[in-house]
């Protein structure tokens, strides 16, 4: 007899497992916080002592008061959301180098067909009209953000429901994208953005592969409502079989939720997977930064108001009668006077010893201590204003983000600069390649649902996305832009080796605009200096139409310097 097989989940309790599993890490919590710059976070990012509940009546009210006074006081940097926006522009602050081509390989002698020519022009022009008209760079900024500090991000495509028309479906009128749209129209159904690092995520089988995915949200009334996506072969309404991907904006894990079909090769929602820069290091020392600024603070308090301590001295006030005191008395003190111009009298406490009669009765022994007033001297700001420094290098470090110090550091020598960008440069390295992956399935997707819409889906097949990111880190110094000139002028190097170096990013963009601009008299005069004379003279004549040097005149010139004259 064999035994029953294991009851399977669905797809939706597999997605709220996925969900729940993210959601309830305690690190990503407390990162998120520190990233929305609530360093406080409940308490959670408070890393110096607390009281603590000692059983007296009112113990409890203590703590509370002074847990809130420490919260009042607290004082905080957001070294964890500095270092990641540095990384993530990096490699995404400048728009990178998108393009389309074909799939079949083309020899530098050959160029696409005038049919293909045709189409990645209407392509790439409907896809850059979407580009901008969605501002999908800025979201593909914030999922990349989100996968730096959490470890993932994700990017979503959706068609809103509020922007579907009444077409006639299969089985009769539904809502849904009209016909005879171009395809620049028909990519304007479609929405992209960004969840929150703990709504959406992928759903994977046993052997780690991407099956599906899922979205959660909340309606207007909080309401909470599953997205869920799965790839594979479904059947279509007029019943033929269609690989693509499923997506079901409700689900309720029932067999007859209503969706939608898609024929695209990939699912509506990427997910970007990285190391997370903020471990639990730089969580660590961020706290510990942050505690360092909050003593600094409150040092300044003691520095502006003085801690003294009264040795010896007797409190003002009087002595009263009370039945239950040991000695059939209790001291009721009153306020002691303090501030510019105030003079007090301050008499010793009494040296008190036992009652001859009653040993266990202390009495005044008719002699007092000797009274004495101690200031203390706050701890120098220094010591805190330093260990945050050494806090911040250490964060800085973790990040491998040196060269933000070494930038401002005199001391530090030009090869440590150049180690140290080369170091975050190396960093950058897993980002470039998921951004790239994800702006390669994002144009690709766009445009196959575009297509899609305007019935022309498997024209996509002859086509590929390609995408470059450009990183961007610092800005090349004085003393680095007059090496390279230096080096271009000796000829030992390419004009688009000089071009990097000194921080012109398109090195041919800027040769067409120098073709395209005037030659200015300065310019002529330099020509006229380095060129050949002919040269020389042409460039006169450009720029000193007053001289009215001829043709003529430039062409017998060109023959002497040739030795035909």
């Amino acid at each position: 007899m064999t035994a029953p097989a294991a009851p399977t989940k669905t797809p939706l309790q597999r997605a709220k497992d996925a969900q729940q599993a993210r959601a309830d890490k305690p690190d990503l919590k407390l990162t998120h916080k520190m990233m929305q710059d609530d360093h406080w976070a409940d308490g959670a990012g408070w890393s110096g002592p607390l009281p603590e509940i000692d059983g007296t009546r009112d113990g409890a009210t203590n703590v509370a008061r002074i847990t809130a006074q420490i919260q009042r006081g607290f004082v905080s940097r957001n070294l964890p959301e500095n270092v990641v926006t540095r990384h993530v522009y990096g490699i995404a602050g400048r728009e990178p180098l998108l393009g389309i081509s074909t799939r079949r390989k083309l020899t530098d002698a050959q160029k696409p067909s005038a049919e293909e020519q045709a189409r990645l022009t209407e392509y790439w022009d409907a896809y850059q009209e979407w580009w901008d008209n969605a501002g999908a760079w800025l979201v593909v900024q914030q999922a990349l953000k989100t996968a730096v500090w959490s470890g993932k991000g994700t990017l979503r495509l959706f068609v809103p429901r509020s922007k579907l028309q009444d077409v006639q479906g299969p089985n009769g009128p539904a809502k849904g994208v009209p016909g005879g749209l171009t395809l620049a129209q028909a990519l304007g159904f479609i929405s992209v953005h960004a969840p929150e690092w703990d709504q959406a995520g992928v759903i994977r089988d046993t052997d780690r592969r991407v099956t599906g995915a899922y979205y959660r949200y909340a309606d207007e009334l909080g309401q909470e409502h599953w997205e869920l996506q799965k790839r594979g072969t479904f059947r279509d309404a007029a019943g033929t079989e269609v690989k693509g991907t499923k997506v079901t904006a409700n689900a309720t894990g029932a067999d007859t939720d209503p969706a939608d079909l898609y024929p695209v090769s990939d699912l509506l929602l990427f997910e970007v997977s990285l190391d997370p820069l903020i471990k639990e290091s730089i969580r660590r020392l961020s706290k510990f930064g942050n505690k360092t600024l909050t003593m600094g603070s409150r040092n300044i308090d003691l520095g502006g108001f003085v801690e003294r301590t009264i040795l010896n001295a007797q409190m003002p006030g009087e002595w009263i009668k009370d039945n239950t005191a040991l000695d059939g008395r209790r001291f009721i003190p009153k306020p002691y006077n303090v501030g510019a111009g105030v003079t007090n009298f301050l008499s010793g406490t009494a040296i008190l010893v036992p009652d001859p009669k009653d040993p266990k009765r202390m009495i005044p022994s008719g002699n007092f201590a000797n009274p004495s007033i101690n200031y203390k001297d706050p701890v120098g700001w220094s010591t805190f204003g330093d260990t945050f420094e050494a806090v911040r290098q250490a964060v800085f470090e973790e990040a491998r983000q040196l060269h933000v110090l070494i930038t401002g550091d005199a001391m530090a020598n030009g090869i440590s600069r150049v180690q140290a960008v080369q170091d975050f440069i190396t960093s950058l390295e897993p980002t470039r390649m998921a951004l790239e992956q994800l702006l390669r399935w994002l144009i690709g997707t766009v445009l196959a649902l575009g297509l899609h819409f305007t019935g022309r889906r498997a024209e996509w097949e002859a086509f590929k996305a390609t995408a470059q990111a450009r990183v961007s880190v610092v800005q090349p110094t004085p003393e680095q832009i007059k090496r390279a000139n230096e080096m271009r002028d000796a000829r030992r190097i390419s004009y688009k080796m000089w071009c990097s170096l000194v921080g012109i990013e398109e090195p041919e963009a800027e040769q067409a605009a120098l073709a395209a601009e005037p030659i200015t008299q300065d310019v002529a005069l330099v020509i006229l200096e380095k060129a050949p004379a002919w040269v020389g003279l042409r460039a006169l004549s450009i720029a000193f139409p007053a001289l009215k040097i001829s043709e003529e005149d430039i062409a017998a010139q060109r023959e002497a310097d040739l030795g035909g004259a």
